[in-house]
């Protein structure tokens, strides 16, 4: 763990340092300095008693020799004293070595992070299966439960435990989880998107006003969010609202989904079309092309004024899996204040665009009508647009 191996090398770190320090003879380990100049001193005075018998020194020198012996000889102990009391230096810097060691460790336990290495590579639960992989999944779950009870200010962890949860099917816990996860960490598509799924789900399909602000915040990154329309048409549909759950699958059309996913939609969009009816105006545009379809490209049914104009109806889809029919009536208005059935005349634009753009461009395959009225219809209109690559 990194947190013992910290500690290790600050132990080593400390003994080598406590080594160099001690490494100078304490007292006792050979002669000391007051032994040495006491013998020197007495060596003195026995040459001076010599010097006094062989007449070579007078008494009255004598005393004043000795007296500077004397002199001297306190002056070296009161230096022994101060050396020995230097001595402690080293085992003071080893205690304050020791005390910044205990220091450091603690202060890392408080806002460190020791149990960090035993969260590594928890990203990889994201491709757990929640039956194949569930004892692992339960494992994960427990030490992210740990973890965030000792840290709940760790977004990320509250993030996983949401996602242990919600595979678990758990799902208002799933829901605290994220939303712990985002009171930590602030707005966040991520977060939002299984949030938002927690809560749709712990609620039983119901999207209250939370959920709502959630695909919200969602629609507002991305206006074509897949999960969010899909959940407001089943929510439309539900309440009757069968005309906003054909705008929702129609924007969810068009994106480019997988065939699955574009197969459920459909189906979706034809059961909801069987709600609702016919709505008057009308038309039916049945799309088909000539050639193979250059790769990415898009497809673009519009009703417009005659001779061009702000559109009415606009429908998108993905140029794939021709011959395509496609609706265009008041649930697929670009504007509810100015909806298809407000238009006397229309002409219907189908243009395959290589750019992805609703404009014309060069290369773009496109196809247009006559003017069609659509005053006083009492049935569907019918086209067939037929598409070739220009000439």
């Amino acid at each position: 763990m990194i947190w013992l191996g910290a500690a290790l090398l600050l132990s080593a770190a400390v003994l080598l340092l406590g080594i160099a320090l001690l490494r100078q003879p304490a007292r006792g380990e050979g002669p000391s300095r007051q032994a040495t100049t006491t013998a020197l001193y007495r060596d003195r005075l026995d040459e001076l008693e010599q010097d006094l018998a062989t007449g070579t020194l007078a008494a009255t020198d004598r005393d004043l020799v000795t007296e500077e012996l004397n002199r001297s000889l306190l002056d070296d102990y009161a230096e022994e004293e101060r050396s020995g009391g230097d001595r402690i230096a080293p085992w003071i810097a080893l205690f304050a070595a020791l005390c910044l060691v205990a220091g450091s460790l603690g202060l890392y336990t408080l806002i460190g992070d020791p149990a960090a290495d035993s969260l590594r590579g928890a990203e990889r639960l994201l491709q757990l299966d929640a039956e194949a992989d569930r004892q692992a999944l339960l494992e994960w779950q427990e030490q992210l439960q740990r973890r965030v009870e000792s840290r709940a200010g760790d977004a990320k962890s509250w993030y996983l435990l949401g996602h242990t949860h919600l595979k678990l099917g758990n799902y208002q816990a799933a829901a605290e989880d994220f939303a712990r996860a985002h009171a930590v960490h602030g707005d966040d598509p991520s977060i939002d998107v299984y949030w938002l799924q927690a809560r749709y789900l712990a609620g039983g399909g119901v999207i209250d006003a939370t959920s709502r602000s959630i695909a919200e915040r969602l629609l507002a990154q991305d206006p074509n969010h897949l999960l969010v329309l899909e959940m407001y048409a089943i929510d439309a549909f539900r309440s009757g609202e069968i005309k906003a759950a054909v705008g929702y699958l129609d924007r969810a059309l068009s994106r480019a989904l997988d065939a699955e996913q574009r197969a459920s939609l459909r189906a979706g969009m034809a059961e909801a079309r069987r709600a609702l009816g016919n709505l008057n105006p009308s038309v039916d545009v049945d799309v088909r092309v000539a050639d193979p379809v250059p790769r990415g490209a898009t497809l673009f049914v519009i009703a417009r004024p005659v001779g061009g104009g702000m559109p009415y109806a606009v429908v998108r889809r993905p140029a794939l899996d021709f011959p395509l029919s496609i609706r265009l009536d008041d649930a697929v208005s670009m504007n509810p204040a100015q909806p298809l059935s407000a238009a006397g005349e229309v002409e219907i634009a189908v243009r395959l665009s290589l750019g992805g753009t609703p404009l014309a461009q060069p290369g773009d395959w496109e196809w247009q009508s006559q003017p069609i009225g659509l005053e006083d219809l009492d049935a569907p209109v019918v086209l067939e647009a037929r598409l070739t690559p220009p000439t």
